[in-house]
C-alpha cells in the first residue's frame, strides 16, 4: 500500500503573518501593513502565474521584526522586508515552484484568510 504523501507532492506556500495584537502599544504584523503586503503578494504571485499557494497566518513569533513572510518548506524568514527583498523572494519562488506555464496553465490558488 502506497502511502498518499508519497504520491502528491508537497505545495508550494508563501507564509505571511497577518496577526494584529489587541493591546495597541505592542507590536504587531498587521500593525505594520502585513494585510496590504499580503494582497499585495497575492496579486504578484498571480500575475506573474508562480506555483505558490498564499498562506495568512495568524501567528510567527516574530512580532517586533515584522511584518513576516516565508516561502515554505524550504525557505527563510523575511522580518520587514524591502521592496529590492520582496523582488529577491518572488523571484526565488518562481524559480523553486514554477510557473502555470511549466504545468499546462493550471494554477491553484487558495488566498486563506481572505
Amino acid at each position: 500500500m502506497k502511502n498518499l504523501e508519497e504520491e502528491q507532492p508537497r505545495q508550494n506556500i508563501l507564509m505571511i503573518c497577518i496577526n494584529r495584537r489587541v493591546r495597541k502599544d505592542e507590536p504587531s504584523c498587521a500593525g505594520r501593513g502585513s494585510e496590504a503586503l499580503a494582497d499585495r503578494l497575492e496579486k504578484e504571485i498571480q500575475s506573474r502565474g508562480i506555483n505558490l499557494i498564499v498562506e495568512r497566518s495568524k501567528c510567527m513569533a516574530h512580532c517586533r521584526a515584522g511584518p513576516t513572510i516565508r516561502l515554505a518548506p524550504r525557505g527563510k524568514f523575511y522580518h520587514g522586508p524591502s521592496d529590492d527583498e520582496i523582488a529577491a523572494l518572488l523571484d526565488e519562488a518562481e524559480t523553486l515552484c514554477g510557473t502555470t506555464t511549466d504545468n499546462d496553465g493550471d494554477l491553484t490558488t487558495n488566498f486563506l484568510g481572505s
